[in-house]
């Protein structure tokens, strides 16, 4: 069984014994996304808001209004019905970590850290593009958080035991994985125009001698290459009063259809997975960790609903 068929089960299993859902949400519907089959994972899409748990839903709801961030796969109530979507996933674990650092620390493993406001009021905040547009991303106008622009999923801001100030992006993956692109010409030379002189810099955390720029827009190493540079660019400048600035990538180990993402046999040459592949292009490996999202099953770090969720036996 496949991590994607294992977690529809798992979510459909919480859908139909859940008693945070109402009757009337627990029927199969078709994902907003994308109309048409009823999927007994996505709940109707009246009911998408509750796709949120409890503990979260309103103040997610408000966060993301606020910050003008765009909701994948958005319904009018705001998220999408998926009941496996990493965004939602990412909200129903980190979602009251925005106002408790003491929860943050512990779910982080930060013993002896100081967490900071990372923004005014937040010591976490979700969809994090940064303070400035390094890349030319959005020439036309403001950015929109996860719109068009490098994002991370969310981010805060610590001071270690040693005294160094940390910003940590999160990128949260759930049952995601890739194959091959479609060739996009003209789309490839504004990636090169965008990025190309940053991965090329002689500071660049990504090596660029190991695959040419054209494999590296393969995802989803594109996507943790744009995430590299744009940590280093923030590092450089000092964002936030941070020393450094790290990416700690959430991706489940069961979740091996991601690791098998690597549609060219150059690729694979560099690395026999994802994760294999990524760390050998890294220049500055502690700038880069994984942590494996079971640590959110502990309810002292998020809540017993979503224990019952996200670890449901089905």
């Amino acid at each position: 069984m496949t991590c994607t068929e294992q977690e529809r089960r798992r979510a459909t299993a919480w859908k139909q014994s859940t008693t945070t859902l109402p009757a009337s949400a627990r029927a199969a519907a078709p994902w907003s996304h994308r109309p048409g089959t009823a999927y007994d994972f996505c709940l109707p899409v009246e009911h998408a808001a509750l796709n949120l748990l409890p503990e979260v839903r309103q103040p997610a709801l408000e966060l993301f209004t606020s910050l003008q961030v765009q909701w994948h796969a958005a319904t009018a109530s705001g998220p999408g019905n998926h009941l496996l979507s990493s965004q939602v996933q990412c909200l129903n674990a980190l979602g009251q970590l925005v106002h408790d650092p003491d929860r943050l620390r512990m779910a982080f493993g930060l013993a002896g850290s100081e967490v900071l406001e990372v923004e005014p009021g937040h010591h976490l905040t979700f969809e994090y593009v940064g303070p400035t547009d390094f890349f030319g991303e959005s020439p036309y106008g403001a950015r929109t958080r996860d719109a068009r622009c490098t994002s991370v999923d969310a981010a805060f801001l610590h001071r270690r035991a040693d005294g160094v100030v940390e910003l940590v992006l999160v990128e949260w993956k759930y049952t995601e994985s890739y194959g091959p692109r479609r060739p996009e010409p003209a789309k490839h030379e504004e990636r090169r125009r965008r990025y190309g002189a940053a991965l090329l810099a002689a500071d660049s955390p990504v090596r660029s001698d190991l695959l040419p720029f054209e494999l590296l827009l393969d995802e989803p190493l594109y996507q943790l290459v744009r995430q590299q540079l744009l940590a280093h660019e923030l590092e450089k400048a000092g964002a936030h009063g941070a020393d450094v600035v790290r990416i700690v990538h959430v991706l489940p180990p069961e979740n091996t259809a991601y690791q098998r993402s690597l549609v060219r046999a150059e690729t694979r040459a560099v690395g026999s997975t994802v994760s294999e592949v990524w760390h050998r292009l890294l220049t500055g490996p502690d700038r880069f960790s994984t942590l494996d999202p079971a640590v959110f099953l502990d309810p002292a770090n998020t809540s017993q609903e979503y224990v019952l969720r996200y670890g449901f036996s089905a």
